[in-house]
């Protein structure tokens, strides 16, 4: 058992709940020197008491539940308040816990203390934050999936076929002249390919993972008065950007989380981009061009019912590197021809008035990036692609240092960073270092 440690669980403010989380040793002992109830204390049980300060006055009125180590959460003794949630009442009972002889707990301590003493593995410690953090439904059924096991279900045993491989070959190195079983060259470049390959596919689900845990950045592009805002007010369902006819209106950007068919976005309206010599208005325009840059995805818009400008084609020919989607608005006041090509894109004719065009540009969104919902059951994160990209490295090192002729004595160093590299993932190797990193990225009391 650890030193007893105190948080607060829910999130900060007012609310109809409060709960105070205890865990370590001896937390039941501190708990009932200020929360008292009637008769003995269960383990599991819901039990009804009263909150009282150093006076013995009551302070509040709440419910207990004690979790009896090593079947509970972080695998220690815990105790839980539910009170009323109540600043404080709530601050109250952090400083009586802490009177008692408990400490503040630290951002993410119950989750360490729970991989710390085996309750689940480092992928599933990770997942915990992911599920706090999820923007949509695909992102959170990620981080559940991950949460129950499944990315540690495909790092194991890829890992678990290079120890196996390693094995045999530090065997081999050791006891060559002996009657033992060795590997063939063949059977071993297919065993590390079939290694690879696995690792590949975890990969791929990274950059797209990402798409749906931080959101799509999709920033709309144009020149003044082509109808950017109504476009973004359209989009977001919200009357965020102010519309009038007046060009420059729009002198920042404004972001809105929106979802489009379950996928988050980031929604940028960017102010108008020309020359002007309006400071404020400049300054807007610098900011657009930087949130461009940002963007996963540039829609750029113009006025259809006007035709195509040298300032239209001005501002495309400073974002076509980007994924760009050609946005043709205010098709309900007609269609001014010809249209350029845009490099073979094709234009999306809408109406940010009338919703004409939006179902289609909305699919043209999704279709940019590549994104399906349900093609991955469990996305990795950037310290597990750093990781994986690692240890494929090494792998393919090693390969490289056999086909070469370099002595398997030596080349083997590389495979055993491979095994190290994937054992990081699971929290089978692990330093203080790189748990402070995990951990610190948790809210409190969790």
């Amino acid at each position: 058992m650890k030193e007893p440690i105190v948080a607060v669980s829910t999130p900060p403010g007012r609310g109809a709940i409060g709960i105070v989380r205890l865990s370590g040793q001896g937390v039941l002992d501190i708990v009932k020197g200020f929360f008292k109830v009637k008769g003995d204390i269960k383990p599991r049980y819901a039990h009804y008491g009263e909150l009282v300060d150093e006076r013995g006055e009551i302070i509040d009125e709440g419910i207990l539940i004690f979790y009896k180590g090593p079947a509970s959460y972080t695998g220690e003794d815990m105790v839980e308040l539910n009170l009323h949630g109540n600043p404080l009442i709530l601050k109250k009972a952090l400083e009586l816990a802490v009177r008692g002889g408990a400490r503040l707990a630290e951002p993410g301590e119950f989750t360490k203390r729970a991989f710390l003493n085996g309750k689940m593995d480092l992928t599933q410690a990770e997942a915990v934050e992911e599920i706090i953090s999820a923007k949509g439904y695909t992102a959170l059924r990620s981080a559940v999936n991950q949460l129950r096991g499944e990315l540690s279900r495909i790092i194991r045993p890829l890992r678990n076929k290079l120890v196996d491989l390693l094995s045999l070959i530090e065997a081999d190195i050791d006891f060559g002249e002996e009657d033992i079983p060795s590997i063939e060259h063949d059977e071993l470049m297919s065993l590390l390919i079939e290694v690879e390959d696995g690792i590949r596919s975890l990969l791929d689900t990274y950059e797209r993972g990402r798409f749906f845990k931080e959101g799509i950045k999709l920033a709309i592009v144009g020149k003044p008065n082509v109808g950017k805002s109504s476009l973004f007010n359209t989009l977001t369902g919200k009357d965020r950007s102010i519309v009038t006819g007046i060009p420059g209106t729009t002198r920042d950007y404004i972001e809105e989380d929106v979802y489009i068919k379950g996928i988050p976005l980031i929604l940028v309206d960017t102010a108008g981009i020309r020359d002007t010599k309006d400071p404020v208005e400049r300054e807007g325009v610098e900011r657009s061009l930087s949130k461009v840059e940002e963007a996963d995805i540039v829609l750029f818009v113009f006025d259809i019912s006007r035709g195509i400008d040298e300032y239209d084609m001005e501002i495309y020919e400073r974002i076509k590197g980007k994924n760009v989607i050609i946005v043709g608005n205010k098709v309900d006041l007609g269609i001014k021809r010809p249209l350029e090509n845009f490099d073979g894109k094709s234009i999306i004719m809408v109406s940010a008035i009338t919703r004409e065009g939006i179902p289609e540009l909305e699919k043209a969104i999704i279709g940019t990036v590549g994104v399906v919902e349900t093609e991955y059951k469990v996305f990795i994160s950037v310290r597990h692609s750093v990781l994986l990209e690692e240890a494929v490295e090494a792998i393919d090192t090693f390969r490289k240092a056999i086909e070469s002729g370099l002595g398997m004595e030596i080349a083997v160093v590389h495979l055993k960073e491979a095994v190290n590299k994937l054992g990081e993932i699971v929290g089978d190797i692990t330093t203080e270092d790189i748990l402070s990193n995990i951990f610190s990225k948790f809210c409190i009391g969790k």
